[in-house]
C-alpha cells in the first residue's frame, strides 16, 4: 500500500508540469489560471478591437478593428475570379489568403488588412460575407463603424463580390481577427 501511494505522488509530480505546460498564455495570466471569456462589445486578446461575435461562451470569436484601415479601396488589383472564396463564417482569412495569392497581385482590400498591425497582432484578415453581417449586426457594440458599404472577402460572380458592387468600385474596408 506505502509503495502504491508513493508511485501515485510520483506520478503527480510527472503529471503537473505537462498539465501547466498545457496551459495558454491566456489561462496562465488571466485570474490566477481561470480561462479567458469574451463578450459583445468587449475590448478583444489583441488590447485595440471590439469583439462582435462569439461562440463556445465566450471562449472563441471574431473581433473588428477599432477603426476602418481605409475608407476607399479597390477589392484588388488583380481582377480574375478566384472562384473558390468561401460566404460561412471562419473563411475570411482563408479567403483573404487566396486574394493575396493571385498571381500579378499588389495591392487589395485583403493585403491591407492582411499587413495591418493592431495590439501588435499580425493575425487580421477582411472578413467573409457573414463575418461583415455580423459585424453589421453588431455596428453599435463596435463603434467605429460606418454603415456605407465595406468590402468582405467573398466573391459574389466574375465581375462582383457579396454586399458590394463591381470590382472597381472602392469601398472602406474593416480588418477582423480570431478570438
Amino acid at each position: 500500500m506505502k509503495r502504491m501511494i508513493i508511485q501515485i505522488l510520483c506520478l503527480s509530480l510527472v503529471m503537473m508540469p505537462l498539465f501547466f505546460a498545457c496551459m495558454t498564455p491566456e489561462e496562465e495570466s488571466d485570474n490566477g489560471g481561470k480561462i479567458k471569456t469574451y463578450a459583445i462589445g468587449d475590448t478583444g486578446p489583441s488590447g485595440a478591437g471590439k469583439v462582435f461575435y462569439i461562440t463556445d461562451g465566450g471562449l472563441h470569436g471574431l473581433e473588428a478593428a477599432p477603426s476602418d484601415q481605409s475608407k476607399s479601396k479597390e477589392w484588388s488589383n488583380v481582377k480574375t475570379f478566384i472562384g473558390t472564396t468561401g460566404t460561412a463564417i471562419g473563411t475570411g482569412l482563408a479567403n483573404s489568403n487566396a486574394i493575396i495569392a493571385q498571381a500579378e497581385h499588389t495591392s487589395s482590400a485583403a493585403k491591407l488588412c492582411r499587413d495591418y498591425a493592431g495590439g501588435g497582432m499580425n493575425d487580421w484578415f477582411i472578413p467573409s460575407k457573414d463575418e461583415l453581417d455580423l459585424l453589421y449586426a453588431q455596428d453599435t457594440a463596435v463603434g467605429g463603424f460606418d454603415l456605407d458599404g465595406y468590402w468582405s472577402s467573398s466573391e459574389y460572380n466574375v465581375t462582383s463580390m457579396h454586399g458590394t458592387s463591381p470590382f472597381s468600385m472602392v469601398h472602406r474596408i474593416m480588418a477582423i481577427r480570431a478570438v
